[in-house]
């Protein structure tokens, strides 16, 4: 069921951001005087194609994209009546217009989702600090549990989602930065340098490192994996694990730092279990995760729901403020990406950041699931993504043919044949590269879990 759920997301998904996407090409193209002849979402053979007007509609068999065909001298015989149609002969400036028109319709859409979202009011949790990691960034600059984050260097911190985004932002560049904090009604600030704490490159295991939590996980199985280390020493659903090798055990993410250290190694579990007092040895399955041994237990904890409806918040603002927080969610997700690809290119964030269809497949089912709110805000972040990756000059891309236009801007003549045709080569090459790099990422998670 859950597979269906993401595959049914992902189409709906796509669907709606590359209609957006195309209609921005298609709706400036029009304004522009260019001819329309072809708008297809999906590429391949058309499953269902109707007629408006001179332009073609069709939906076709494989839903990872589409595009807009204009009138074009360079792809079919043009007739006299039509030539100041076709689009090789507009205007640089018309060209470029039509081009950039797709990119900025998937940020436009991202910013009414955002927007909306902001006035209907967007469920978070509140910056504070719920647990801090054992051995972690964190636990060693003295961040504390109930501390609350009002600053991360410059930028205002209003909820648990600006935390994950600045933390994650500030780490990425690599420098120190500060945090202020409140504490007992005082102002705290704190320096973290990544490096320091040998944080040189940003992955998915970052906030895990840097150690801050916003819930306090109290160490109850909620399940148990079946053939795990757990299940083999006798761990059952319901039992609070209270001592590892005699040592009081605080919180789950004692339990996680315990096991990081201990592949290979027995564990001495003390459980309470229905008011009993019960010992069992457990050996944790060694695994290897990004490199490094690590013991696996096989358990699940139990959620406090109580806790979680505490740090509930909502953000809620009006008309005028809810189109400036839109913009500088916007920007914020933007910038952060562009940091992120740019350090990606000198090796400071890990390619394994890169997510493919079933990445998206799975985000948009698990928002899905979760409800209207999240599945609008990851439609508003796959939006902006795609407007992003469409404006890198690479030629094949939105950005590549901005490129060749803006030269022809320059120069005043077209960018040649043989120069357009090494530029469909060398974009396929990343193209087809990328996705390569995206399709393993994606397997290597699903079979990883």
């Amino acid at each position: 069921m859950n597979g269906l759920v993401a595959a049914l997301s992902f189409i709906v998904t796509l669907g709606i951001l590359v209609t957006v996407h195309e209609f921005g090409h298609y709706w400036v193209a029009r304004r522009c005087g260019v001819k329309v002849l072809t708008f297809s979402i999906g590429f391949g053979k058309a499953l269902y194609r109707w007629q408006r007007g001179e332009t073609t509609w069709q939906i076709a068999a494989i839903p990872l994209g589409g595009y807009v065909r204009m009138l074009d001298e360079r792809e079919s015989p043009v007739p006299a009546a039509d030539l100041d149609r076709a689009f090789n002969r507009q205007h640089p400036l018309k060209k470029m217009a039509v081009v950039v028109a797709g990119p900025a319709a998937n940020l436009l859409l991202a910013l009414a989702f955002y927007w909306v979202l902001f006035m209907v009011g967007v469920s978070t949790l509140a910056p504070v600090v719920g647990d801090v990691g054992v051995d972690t960034v964190a636990s060693h600059v003295g961040i504390r549990v109930g501390d609350r984050i009002q600053r991360i260097d410059q930028t205002p911190v209003r909820s648990w989602d600006d935390i994950q985004t600045g933390l994650l932002d500030a780490a990425s560049q690599g420098k120190k930065f500060s945090v202020l904090l409140q504490r007992n009604g005082a102002d705290v600030a704190v320096s973290i340098d990544p490096v320091a704490y040998g944080i040189e490159s940003v992955d998915a295991d970052t906030l895990n490192k840097l150690g801050v939590s916003p819930m306090h996980i109290v160490p109850q199985v909620s399940e148990v994996s079946p053939g795990s280390a757990a299940a083999r020493a006798g761990i059952q659903q319901g039992d609070l694990l209270q001592s590892l090798n005699g040592q009081p055990l605080t919180g789950w993410s004692m339990l996680q730092h315990q096991l990081a250290q201990s592949a290979g190694a027995p564990l001495r579990i003390g459980l309470l279990r229905h008011g009993q007092q019960v010992e069992v040895t457990a050996h944790p399955d060694v695994v290897t995760e990004k490199g490094k041994q690590i013991g696996r237990l096989g358990v699940a904890p139990t959620p406090d729901e109580k806790q979680w409806a505490s740090q509930q918040m909502k953000l809620r603002y009006g008309p005028v403020a809810a189109l400036g927080e839109a913009v500088n969610k916007a920007w914020q997700t933007i910038r952060l990406n562009g940091v992120l690809f740019g350090r990606m290119i000198t090796g400071h964030v890990s390619a394994s950041q890169v997510g493919g269809p079933l990445t998206i497949a799975k985000m948009a089912g698990q928002s899905a699931q979760a409800g209207l709110e999240p599945f609008i805000d990851t439609l508003a972040l796959v939006s902006l993504s795609l407007a992003i990756l469409n404006l890198l000059p690479v030629p094949l891309l939105d950005g590549g043919h901005l490129m060749y236009h803006a030269a022809e801007l320059l120069t005043g003549r077209p960018v040649s044949a043989t120069v357009e045709a090494v530029g469909m080569r060398l974009g396929l090459l990343f193209l087809a590269g990328l996705m390569a790099l995206a399709l393993y990422n994606d397997f290597y998670r699903l079979i990883t879990g």
